[in-house]
């Protein structure tokens, strides 16, 4: 599992640079800019082209960050193609897609089955507190797509991390409200290290370290 460092600096931090800590040196390089190809690649650009909503780059450093942290358990909310690039990481952990809708792309629905991952549709907030309870009340990874309700999924969600959670959000950028929010997330005393890379967020909540939020163009 991967540690965020403890260096707070909220200037954009490309390929790195300037970044002190040697966790969060590694973070940036070896997770969220590895270059180097992966077995799950070729099957996760079919799906995103299939499914739409989010660029092969995105799809490849999600599997990415799943690959490295090793969760417990993942939830997926709102996003068919995120739920792919998570499953596909380690496919024996318990991992459930949560959406408002019932229809998956036939290709994508056969990749989640055999990747351990199920799906429910219906009201998100009711299910994902649901599905916390059957994890027993921890987050490991939580992935919240753009939805309507993504605020409330959030405040909601807050009360179940530990030093080992990671929330991914996205579309923090999407509007001045969107922004204004993300703003009041980072400064939120729960949140610890922060990533903000313009099309998501990413959430740490190790309180041994020291508060930062990195800005990242990727």
């Amino acid at each position: 599992m991967f540690k965020p460092g403890s260096w707070i600096n909220r200037k954009r931090h490309n390929r790195g640079f300037g970044i002190q800590s040697p966790s969060a040196f590694f973070f940036v390089t070896q997770v969220l800019k590895e270059k180097l190809p992966y077995y799950a690649y070729e099957e996760l650009d079919t799906i995103a082209i299939e499914c739409g909503g989010m660029n092969r780059e995105a799809c490849r450093r999600l599997f990415r960050i799943a690959n490295e942290a090793m969760p417990a358990n993942a939830i997926i909310i709102g996003s068919v193609t995120a739920a792919c690039a998570i499953s596909s990481a380690h496919p024996a952990t318990p991992k459930m897609l949560l959406t408002e809708r019932t229809a998956i792309p036939a290709g994508a629905a056969r990749h989640l089955e055999s990747c351990n991952c199920g799906h429910m549709s219906g009201d998100t907030m009711q299910l994902l507190e649901e599905r916390l309870r059957s994890c027993g009340n921890a987050i490991g990874i939580l992935y919240i797509g753009e939805c309507h309700n993504c605020k409330e999924l959030l405040d909601a969600a807050l009360k179940h991390t530990n030093k080992e959670s990671i929330i991914i959000v996205e579309g923090i950028h999407r509007s001045k409200e969107h922004k204004e929010w993300w703003q009041q997330t980072i400064a939120d005393p729960r949140t610890i290290v922060t990533y903000d890379l313009y099309s998501m967020g990413i959430l740490f909540f190790n309180d041994e370290r020291q508060k930062q939020n990195y800005t990242l163009k990727l």
